[in-house]
C-alpha cells in the first residue's frame, strides 16, 4: 500500500497545455513591447507577472485533478456466512408421487424453505441429471435464487440419466472458490438414483475439495414408485424401460455410506414427509465456522490532497485579477462562491421536495385506484430519478410501485380479458425484477414476484381455456355451414329438376308470313303427380332449414352465455355472429314454403321455381358472411355460364364485388391494422429465456434415446 498516490494520472496529461500558454505569453508580451515603440514609450519592460500567475493557476488545477491522495486507510469486507451450493437432481425419478406433490417439488420447497433462514450466506445452485448445468452462481439475491428455481424441470439439462459426479465436480470446480475452502457447504437433494460412476468417487472429490455435505433423501426407499410422464397425445402415463414398468424408490443406504465417506458428512432420510431444510441446514452448519480468516477482500480510501491545492490556486487567480485590491476581490470572491454555494444548495433542496412532491402524487393515485395514471406517474418519476442519480433505493422505490400499479391493471382486466391481463402482468413482472437489480434483497419485491408469478399461471390456464372454447365455436360453425352448402346444393338440384321437367310456356315465334299462335302449351304429362313430388322434395328440404334455424338459435344463446361470462369487450362480441344468419335463414325458409304450396299445381311452377331462387340466394349469403374472403372458398364452383356473366359485367364492378361486402362479420379483425408491439426489454429476455428452456427440452428429449435408463 503506496502512502501517496495520484488516483486521477491521466490528468497529467494537462500539463502539456502549459507549454502553448508560455508562448501566447511570450507573444503577447512582444506585442506590446512593439505597441509601446510606436507610442514612443519605453519598451524595455520587464514580463508581465499576471501571465505567470495565470499559468500558476492552470498548473495547480492540473495537479488538484490527479486527484493526490495520502495516509491511505483500509477496510476490509467480512462475510458473515458460509458459501452455500444446492445441487438438485432433476432427473425423470425425481417426478415420483410418493413425496407430495413429487420429489421434485418437495425438494424445491425445501430449498425456499432454507432461503427464508439465511442472512449472510452466498447461495448456489447446480442442477444435474444425465449432466449437470450451472443454475445460479453464488449471489447474495435470494429473490434471484428463487426465481431460477421456479424455472427448473426435468429436462433443464441437456440428456436424462443421473450422473452425481459431474455435479460435484462443477459445484467444486466451478461455483466454489479455493480461497474460501472451509467455508463451504452443498447440499445434496436426491432420491439416489446414480447411473454413473460409483459414489467412491464422489466422496474422494469431495474430501479433496474440504467442503461440507449434507445430503437429503427424498422417496419410498421400501415399495418405490412409478414415474408419470406425459407421451405426445397429452396423456399421463408410467415410464417403461424394455416393456416393463420402471419403480424408482430411494437408495438410503448408498446416501448414507456418500455421507459417512464424506468428511463432516451429514445424511437425512426425508423420504415421503414434509421437511423444514432450513431447520435441517440450522442443525447441520451450527458448529461450523461462519467467516473467513484473513480475507484480503476490502477497498483503501486515501485522504484527498486537492483540498490544499484548490485554495493556493483561488489565491493566486486573485492576486492575478487585481494587485492593488486583493483583499476587497478576495472577499467579493468568496461571497461569491458563498452564494453560489447557497443557491446550488437552494436548488438541490427544491429539486429534492420537488421529486417528494410527484412520489407523494404518484401514490395517492395509486390509493385512489387510478393505476394507469399512477402507472405514468411513477414512469415519469423513475426517468427523473436515474438522470439526477439521486440513489438506487429511490429507483427500486418507484419501479416498485410502478410494478404495483401495472399488476392492479392486470388484476382488472382479468375478469373481462385474460390474454390482456396476461400481458399486462408480465410488464408487472418485468419492474419488480428491475426493483429488485437496483435493490438486492428488496424483500417486498420477492413476495411480489412469487404473487405474479402464480397470477401468471392462472391467467394463461384461463387463456388455453378461452382458445379452447373459441376453437369449439369455430367447429360448431363449420359444421353449421357444412349443413347449409348441402342444402343450398340440394335446393339448387330440386329447382333444376322442376325446370327440366317443366314445358315451353311462351308462344312459338311468329314468322315473316304466319301470324303468332297465342295458343297455351299443353299440360306436361302427369304433372299433378310430379308436382306432389316437387312438393314433398320442397317440404323435406324446409323441415332442414328449420332444424338449421333451430341450431343458429342454440348457437347464438351459446356464445351470447360464454360472452356474458367473459366480458370481452376488447373485439367484436360473439353474440352477435347468428343474429343476421338467422334472419336470412328465416328469410329463405319463408321462400321454401311458398314454393312448396306453390309447387302442387303446375300452373304456379314457375313462380315456385323463383321462390327457390330466392331460396338459393338467402342460403348463399349466410355462407358469405362467414367467407372471410379465403382463397379455396368457392374455387372450383363455377360453371360456364357464371364465368361468361362474370366477364361481361363491368371492370369497376367486378373489382367492387371483390371488396370486403358491408355486412361481413370479419371485414374488421381483417382491415385493421396490425397493433403496435408492446414489449418491453425484461418482456423480450424472458420470451427468449423461455425459447431456450424450450430447445433444451427439445435436445433433451433428442439425445434421451443415446441414454440407456433416462430417468
Amino acid at each position: 500500500m503506496k502512502p501517496f498516490v495520484l488516483q486521477w494520472p491521466w490528468a497529467l496529461a494537462l500539463l502539456i497545455a502549459i507549454l502553448p500558454l508560455v508562448w501566447l505569453a511570450m507573444n503577447a508580451q512582444s506585442q506590446r513591447r512593439a505597441m509601446k515603440s510606436m507610442l514612443g514609450g519605453d519598451s524595455s519592460g520587464k514580463w508581465n507577472a499576471r501571465d505567470w500567475l495565470w499559468i500558476g493557476v492552470f498548473t495547480l488545477l492540473a495537479l488538484a485533478l490527479t486527484r493526490p491522495g495520502y495516509q491511505p486507510e483500509r477496510y476490509s469486507i467480512e462475510q458473515s456466512g458460509r458459501d452455500v451450493v444446492f445441487a438438485l437432481d432433476v432427473s425423470r425419478s425425481m417426478l415420483a408421487r410418493d413425496a407430495y406433490p413429487s420429489r421434485l417439488e418437495a425438494a424445491k420447497q425445501g430449498i425456499r424453505d432454507c432461503l427464508e433462514g439465511f442472512e449472510g450466506e452466498q447461495v448456489g445452485l447446480v442442477i444435474y441429471a444425465g449432466s449437470s448445468s450451472i443454475s445460479c452462481p453464488l449471489t447474495s439475491d435470494y429473490d434471484f435464487v428463487r426465481y431460477m428455481l421456479s424455472q427448473i424441470q426435468p429436462r433443464s439439462v441437456e440428456f436424462g440419466g443421473t450422473l452425481l459426479l459431474s455435479a460435484i465436480e462443477k459445484c467444486v470446480d466451478q461455483v466454489l472458490s479455493s480461497e474460501r475452502r472451509g467455508f463451504q457447504d452443498i447440499i445434496l437433494l436426491t432420491d439416489g438414483e446414480d447411473h454413473g460412476p460409483g459414489l467412491e468417487l464422489v466422496a474422494q472429490r469431495i474430501e479433496e475439495s474440504e467442503v461440507k455435505l449434507l445430503v437429503v433423501g427424498l422417496g419410498d426407499s421400501e415399495q418405490g414408485s412409478r414415474i408419470p410422464i406425459v407421451n405426445e397425445d397429452g396423456e399421463t402415463i408410467p415410464l417403461k424401460h424394455k416393456g416393463e414398468i420402471v419403480y424408482t424408490r430411494l437408495r438410503d443406504t448408498e446416501l448414507g455410506g456418500l455421507a459417512k465417506k464424506s468428511p463432516d458428512g451429514e445424511y437425512i432420510n426425508a423420504g415421503t414427509l414434509p421437511f423444514h431444510l432450513g431447520e435441517i441446514y440450522r442443525s447441520f452448519s451450527e458448529d461450523k465456522e461462519r467467516t473467513a480468516s484473513g480475507s484480503e477482500s476490502g477497498y483503501v480510501i486515501y485522504k484527498e490532497g486537492a483540498f490544499f491545492i484548490l485554495p493556493l490556486a483561488l489565491l493566486l487567480a486573485l492576486v492575478a485579477k487585481s494587485d492593488l485590491r486583493i483583499v476587497n476581490n478576495a472577499t467579493a470572491s468568496l461571497a461569491a462562491l458563498a452564494t453560489i454555494a447557497l443557491t446550488s444548495s437552494d436548488l438541490w433542496a427544491q429539486d429534492e421536495d420537488s421529486i417528494e412532491a410527484r412520489f407523494m402524487s404518484a401514490t395517492k393515485l395509486l390509493e385512489q385506484g387510478s393505476y394507469s395514471e399512477s402507472e405514468i406517474a411513477f414512469s415519469e418519476l423513475v426517468e427523473v430519478l436515474e438522470a439526477s442519480g439521486m440513489g438506487s433505493s429511490n429507483i427500486a422505490a418507484a419501479l416498485f410501485n410502478q410494478g404495483l400499479s401495472r399488476l392492479k391493471q392486470a388484476e382488472e382486466l382479468s375478469g373481462s380479458s385474460p390474454r390482456d391481463a396476461l400481458d399486462v402482468a408480465r410488464g408487472a413482472q418485468g419492474l419488480f425484477f428491475g426493483a429488485a437489480r437496483y435493490r438486492p434483497g428488496f424483500e417486498r419485491t420477492g413476495a411480489r414476484l412469487d404473487e405474479v408469478a402464480g397470477m401468471l399461471e392462472v391467467l394463461k390456464a384461463r387463456v388455453r381455456d378461452e382458445e379452447k372454447r373459441e376453437q369449439e365455436q369455430d367447429e360448431k360453425i363449420e359444421a353449421l355451414l357444412q349443413r347449409i352448402r348441402e342444402l343450398r346444393d340440394r335446393q339448387l338440384k330440386l329447382r333444376k329438376s322442376v325446370e327440366r321437367l317443366d314445358v315451353e310456356r311462351r308462344p312459338a315465334r311468329p314468322s315473316r308470313f304466319s301470324r303468332a299462335s297465342f295458343k297455351e302449351q299443353a299440360v306436361p304429362e302427369n304433372a299433378d303427380a310430379k308436382g306432389k313430388v316437387f312438393a314433398g322434395s320442397q317440404a323435406a328440404l324446409r323441415q332442414e332449414s328449420l332444424s338449421i334455424e333451430k341450431e343458429m338459435g342454440n348457437l347464438d344463446t351459446e356464445f351470447s352465455m360464454a360472452s356474458a361470462l367473459s366480458h370481452d369487450n376488447s373485439s367484436e362480441s360473439v353474440q352477435t355472429v347468428m343474429r343476421q344468419p338467422m334472419k336470412l335463414i328465416e328469410s329463405a325458409i319463408e321462400a321454401q314454403k311458398e314454393a312448396e304450396k306453390l309447387l302442387t299445381q303446375w300452373r304456379y311452377w314457375i313462380s315456385a321455381r323463383a321462390r327457390q331462387s330466392e331460396a338459393i340466394d338467402r342460403l348463399q349469403e349466410i355462407l358469405d358472411l362467414f367467407a372471410s374472403n379465403s382463397e379455396d372458398e368457392g374455387e372450383g364452383d363455377w360453371d360456364e355460364e357464371d364465368w361468361e356473366e362474370f366477364m361481361d359485367t363491368d371492370p369497376g364492378e367486378a373489382v367492387a364485388a371483390s371488396m370486403p361486402m358491408k355486412g361481413e362479420f370479419r371485414k374488421d379483425a381483417m382491415m385493421q391494422p396490425l397493433p403496435i408491439p408492446n414489449f418491453s426489454a425484461e418482456d423480450i429476455l424472458m420470451e427468449e429465456k423461455s425459447s431456450q428452456q424450450f430447445r433444451q427440452q427439445q435436445r433433451a428429449k433428442a439425445n434421451a434415446g443415446k441414454v440407456e435408463k433416462d430417468w
